[in-house]
């Protein structure tokens, strides 16, 4: 299991590194590490033929997947849904959700979460720029 190294850490930001993604295989939380407040990031993989051994939903929080390496199938509410490194998929707390490694090889994804409904501000509309 690949694991989160903390490289650095100032008053309002910190720096982790995974190392090279392309190895990565495990899952690993972002939040303890870099100390997030507003947002949960993961890393996950799946071996060949490996499935999230559960179904789950959430309370609050929204979840967007990004498949980075491999393929795989995403099961929605019972429907299944067929996914590929590029793919993002955005999953609302309600929808029950499992995932499984269909394809050759490491099925790799990033995951984030975020209380659903608390965006307020994009980029467009919250950046300042500073010149």
């Amino acid at each position: 299991m690949s694991e989160l190294q903390l490289k650095t850490k100032e008053a309002g930001y910190a720096i982790a590194s995974l190392g090279d993604l392309r190895d990565f295989e495990g899952k690993i939380f972002v939040k303890d590490v870099v100390e997030t407040t507003g947002v949960e990031i993961s890393f996950g993989s799946l071996s060949e033929g490996q499935c999230v051994p559960f179904n789950h939903k959430h309370k609050q929080n929204e979840e967007v997947y990004i498949i980075v390496k491999g393929k795989g199938v995403f099961t929605l509410d019972g429907k299944d849904y067929e996914v590929a490194s590029g793919d993002v998929i955005r999953i609302a707390p309600e929808v029950v959700r499992t995932n499984r490694n269909t394809g050759k090889g490491v099925f790799s994804y990033i995951c984030i979460q975020s209380k659903a409904g608390s965006l307020e501000q994009y980029t467009m509309t919250d950046g300042i720029i500073l010149q």
